[in-house]
């Protein structure tokens, strides 16, 4: 997995973390099939272009379609190079660049996934002709999405019993009716009444770029915060030289470039990029690179920007062992919906839930009503609490810290109010954020509200669990005889483990208030 990024590496692990328009889906790949035999051919197309990737081989003994080391690489070291050249991407407010195909209007109304996908489609048509095609070659026929599945296989996952479930679901339905959408407005263009493009072709080219893409960073041009550091800083030093300093006005540009150049170190090295303003790319090789979300790789770009670099995590890899990549920060929802797959060792595995609904709805004992109306009015506090965040260490700190002060009592709501100057400081100092009352609730309270917390979480979670048909007992069980034997289809064994996923984290909660009561 690599990534075009900008020089700050505060932006590469910003970057790594955020994205992932990118987890790639694990295809099921059996020695001999025609995609793992084209992936040869996609290693040596890829460094007959520039790419280094001679530390990697496939390996069609693996159960899933990867790439494993040749020798032992070192960690922190780079298994694949490629060239920007070799991507194939699109960038935010880029004008068509197939107009004899797609219409402008269509392109720029499209959002970044459907652009790309357009533009592969387009490319895939072009069959041995694409300058791509070892790349499309490797590419799976199918890739088994939530947008496929039927509304009974749907109902396997058990989801639906709250809002927010609700809103998983629908949205795994939206998307196909988004494609197909697409496609109407592409009944008249040449990519449909010249190259035949289907709808089931519009879908496939939706999964793949849905499943593989990666968010990366544009090139950098000659308005990038480095290039005009470097320009500034130059003018500070020529200007500084005797015959350049006599000028009316040198010192007065010194000042400037002096600025100047401090303002960009300070982008350069505390500035951030959002997802809207970066490159979405399909970047072969890399994309063969298998997801496992324990791993410590990352993305950096090369050469000046001019490519992309895979970095192996710190543990690096021994010979003959599968080389891969954690894409994202992702829960088994994002997983399970964009690219077809479940991930049992999830270490970013997440619940979402509305505990403001559920406290407004089945607490009897109502929280008092300024800090209900407080936790409406403050965006940062309606959202800890209204789309909670449960993983395997447990509720977020914002959430427990917005939960802690709605259920205060009136008492420590009073004090949290007084802002004490010695910890204003320290939340500036330590924080680095500009505190508001709240902050107090950071930290554990009384033991009345301390408890409070704990019985209204724990019942949030026990009200879930009951909802569903089967426990996670009962889940365990099926998933191990569906694997002993090997009878049902590949849908419910996935339906089964994303049980299991969010299940384990609804017990684990459930659990931790049995012993600390």
């Amino acid at each position: 997995m690599c990534n075009r990024r900008t020089s700050s590496s505060i932006l590469i692990s910003v970057l790594l973390t955020i994205v992932k328009a990118q987890l790639h889906t694990a295809e099921e790949c059996p020695a001999g099939a025609a995609q793992c035999d084209a992936v040869p051919e996609l290693l040596s197309w890829a460094a007959a272009h520039g790419a280094q990737c001679d530390r990697l081989q496939t390996d069609n003994t693996l159960a899933i379609r990867g790439l494993t080391a040749i020798t032992d690489i070192p960690g922190g070291s780079v298994i694949v190079s490629l060239p920007r050249s070799l991507a194939l991407s699109v960038s935010p407010s880029q004008s068509c660049p197939i107009p004899h195909l797609i219409p402008e209007d269509v392109w720029s109304s499209s959002i970044k996934n459907f652009q790309l996908a357009l533009l592969f489609l387009a490319e895939t048509k072009k069959d041995r002709d694409s300058a791509w095609y070892p790349y499309i070659q490797t590419l799976p026929q199918h890739v088994d999405s939530l947008v496929h599945w039927s509304d009974t296989e749907l109902h396997e996952l058990q989801y639906g019993a709250t809002e927010l479930e609700q809103q998983f679901l629908q949205e795994a339905k939206q998307q196909l009716e988004d494609i197909r959408e697409l496609y109407w407005k592409l009944e008249s263009s040449g990519l449909v009444t010249e190259l035949n493009s289907t709808l089931e072709d519009l879908v496939w080219a939706s999964d793949i770029v849905r499943s593989r893409a990666f968010a990366i960073s544009a090139p950098e041009g000659w308005l990038s915060p480095k290039s005009i550091g470097v320009a500034a800083f130059m003018a500070n030093v020529v200007l500084r030289i005797p015959y350049f300093s006599q000028w009316q006005a040198s010192k007065r540009i010194i000042s400037i470039a002096r600025s100047v150049t401090f303002m960009c170190i300070g982008a350069i090295l505390f500035g951030t990029q959002h997802i809207g303003n970066m490159d979405l790319a399909l970047l072969p090789v890399i994309d063969s690179i298998n997801h496992n979300s324990s791993s410590l790789g990352h993305l950096q770009p090369g050469g000046g920007g001019s490519t992309v670099e895979a970095i192996i995590g710190p543990d690096g890899a021994q010979a003959f062992q599968e080389v891969t990549a954690a894409y994202a920060t992702a829960s088994n929802e994002v997983l399970l919906q964009h690219y077809g797959f479940v991930d049992m060792d999830n270490a970013h595995d997440e619940y979402t839930a509305d505990i403001l609904s559920f406290i407004e709805e089945n607490v009897v004992e109502q929280p008092n009503e300024e800090q209900l109306q407080d936790v409406h009015a403050s965006p940062a506090l309606k959202t800890a609490l209204s789309q909670a965040k449960l993983t395997s260490e447990g509720w977020s700190k914002e959430t427990v810290t917005a939960l802690r002060y709605l259920l205060a009592s009136e008492e420590e709501s009073r004090a949290a109010k007084s802002l004490q100057p010695v910890r204003w400081v320290t939340e500036v100092v330590l924080h680095r954020q500009l505190p508001t009352f709240g902050y107090v609730f950071k930290e554990a309270q009384s033991d009345a509200t301390e408890t409070r917390v704990d019985q209204v979480l724990s019942s949030l979670c026990q009200d879930i669990s009951k909802s569903k048909t089967t426990s996670l007992d009962d889940d365990e069980t099926a998933l191990a005889q569906l694997q002993q034997t090997d009878s049902a289809t590949y849908r419910r064994k996935l339906a089964l483990q994303f049980r299991i996923g969010y299940k384990s984290l609804l017990n684990k909660c459930i659990l931790q208030h049995i012993i600390s009561s």
